[in-house]
């Protein structure tokens, strides 16, 4: 089974829509997105790819998105005469919620402005820490002063709804060190935080410090500092919505928000992923090939998963424990004793007739995830 043609439109009106851009300024040692340095080859053919891979996604679909979201990579280094000519390209007007993620250090106010001007409302910033040698060690090019210089540009640019992304358990980081970048974020005033625990991922320069001993990690300790985060963050009005996700009343993602929903979405660029009806597919991760791949009809190299009841069920329920309406316990009526079991230990509770994770559960919530798929 192949992405719908232009001779067998989907069934499905498709209200999410990503967008990867993989192109970065420096390459951070953790990251293990697709991305690449600001190559000139790999830059010039980006962009005629991606424009024709819009065209046919505006062709073969019934796309009316509720919401975009630019991510990778950095799509902020792109240049003001690369978003122009991409965003001229670009079909979908009046996005309610159009996100666009960022790196401090790639913003000016005419940047800012233009993509206000192209309907981008909302920017989220790669922040990490406030400590400028967790940052160095990062590889992050901003330090902490830059960050409260990018809220002020932002906000003259007339953003009202930023986010600012921070990961703790980070090499050599202290409880302090943590508690100090969420105080920072949170005299920013930003309408959302994002607070992810590093993870060590395949093909990184950090996976290679944690197996040779060089780095390592705690399981004490990231509790300790998601606990920390909870603690901080709900008690300055930041309500967590999702477990790694916390908002003011009404800042919730709703993109990322239909993600964890289990909602169709449809992904454009290099290594982006698209959902939908009974199938999944992936282009193909590296640029060049995917911009020669992309062909007269703006169809890209890539790779098919057909997605069956199980694979579906399975992932609605890890993705539904993550966010605070949790999931209908209908959804785990073959799994009665397992569920008795969290509810005992104080894991989970019920709602209604749903079943979220505790404050407890969320602090070893891979583990609960585990016992019920």
């Amino acid at each position: 089974m192949s992405p719908p043609s232009a001779h067998r439109p989907p069934p499905t009106v498709l209200r999410h829509l990503y967008v990867h851009i993989p192109f970065c300024t420096h390459i951070c040692p953790y990251c293990a997105f697709h991305k690449e340095k600001n190559l000139l080859p790999a830059m010039k053919a980006f962009l005629p790819a991606l424009k024709k891979e819009i065209a046919w996604a505006a062709g073969n679909f019934d796309l009316q998105p509720a919401t975009a979201f630019f991510g990778g990579g950095t799509p902020s280094s792109l240049s003001l005469s690369q978003l122009d000519e991409l965003f001229t390209a670009w079909p979908w007007r009046g996005i309610p919620e159009f996100t666009f993620e960022a790196n401090p250090m790639t913003f000016s106010m005419e940047k800012a402005t233009r993509l206000r001007q192209w309907g981008v409302n909302r920017i989220s910033l790669g922040v990490q820490s406030f400590d400028n040698g967790l940052l160095q060690l990062l590889g992050r090019t901003h330090r902490r002063d830059d960050i409260p210089r990018t809220m002020d540009l932002l906000r003259d640019a007339g953003f009202t709804n930023i986010n600012l992304d921070l990961m703790f358990s980070l090499p050599g980081q202290t409880s302090a060190q943590w508690e100090d970048s969420l105080r920072q974020a949170i005299a920013l005033n930003p309408e959302h935080i994002s607070t992810y625990n590093l993870t060590y991922e395949e093909d990184t320069d950090f996976l290679r410090k944690h197996e040779s001993g060089e780095f390592t990690s705690s399981e004490t300790t990231d509790r300790d500092h998601f606990s920390l985060a909870m603690d901080l963050l709900e008690a300055a009005g930041y309500g967590q919505y999702e477990i790694s996700n916390f908002a003011k009343p009404g800042f919730e993602s709703r993109h990322n928000h239909a993600i964890w929903e289990g909602r169709d979405y449809l992904g454009l660029g290099p290594s982006a992923v698209s959902t939908v009806d009974t199938l999944r597919w992936k282009n193909i991760p590296d640029t060049l090939r995917y911009a020669s791949s992309v062909d007269e009809t703006g169809r890209s190299e890539h790779e098919n998963e057909p997605l069956d009841d199980r694979i579906r069920h399975g992932e609605r329920i890890l993705l539904a424990l993550r966010i605070r309406e949790g999931l209908p316990a209908a959804w785990l009526s073959d799994k009665t004793d397992e569920v008795q079991r969290l509810l005992d230990e104080g894991l989970m509770e019920r709602k209604g007739d749903r079943l979220t994770l505790t404050r407890k559960g969320k602090l070893v919530a891979d583990s609960v995830t585990e016992i019920l798929i």
